[in-house]
């Protein structure tokens, strides 16, 4: 089936082209990172490629869910997946602990993509296109308290005033970034319909994928343990 499948305004189009393209760099280039020499320069370069890919498709994410049909759960799920990616990189790069007035700006977006999630699984606001799927009341339950989980992780991390030691921010870097890879991979399998039902295609990735992500994740934080 065709990506841009559908009646779409003159608007929508462009916006929809950069979303699609800004997708594919940030799937090919998180795979490709996992292969990569952690820390290297080439490391560095393709990650700020993924970073630059996940910020393009939330930037035309948030346009594209309001125009037509309103679809709340696509708006918060743009959020969620850039959380991830902005979040991973803000690790990486601030070395005292990433807890500037942007990090919180960040944690707000997720408390507010939370609450959406649960809005829609109560049925207080429309799903949009999303409304007509089985299952999808549990998934957003499901995504919506990992947004909680997240905001109550960053509060404690914001009260805390020590620097974060090599190996802690390492971690957090890894495990944010891995689950952008997870958020990205989901969003193309629910884009393609690889899965006979529409729940199945944003919580199959997970369960394929999440051991997956362990298996790297464990393996750069043993090497930088050594």
């Amino acid at each position: 089936m065709s990506l841009i499948d559908g009646v779409y305004t003159d608007l929508e189009k462009p916006l929809l082209y950069i979303h699609i393209l800004a997708g594919f760099v940030s799937l090919g280039t998180a795979y490709l990172l996992l292969f990569l020499k952690k820390g290297d320069k080439r490391h560095k370069k393709y990650g700020m490629y993924y970073v630059y890919g996940m910020s393009a498709i939330f930037v035309t994410a948030i346009p594209l869910s309001m125009m037509g049909v309103v679809q709340p759960f696509l708006f918060a799920i743009a959020i969620f997946s850039f959380y991830f990616a902005f979040a991973g990189y803000r690790q990486a790069k601030v070395r005292t602990g990433a807890r500037e007035n942007v990090d919180k700006a960040l944690t707000l977006l997720m408390f507010i993509a939370g609450v959406l999630l649960f809005l829609n699984a109560a049925g207080l606001i429309n799903y949009g296109f999303y409304g007509q799927f089985e299952g999808m009341n549990t998934i957003s339950i499901i995504f919506g308290i990992g947004c909680m989980y997240i905001t109550a992780y960053d509060l404690n991390r914001y009260r805390k005033t020590d620097k974060p030691n090599f190996y802690d921010r390492t971690n957090t870097h890894l495990n944010l970034m891995l689950a952008g890879t997870i958020a990205a991979t989901t969003a193309f399998i629910s884009t393609i319909e690889l899965f006979p039902q529409e729940w199945m295609n944003w919580a199959m990735p997970n369960v394929f994928i999440v051991p997956v992500i362990v298996y790297f994740s464990r393996r750069e934080l043993a090497k930088k343990a050594t």
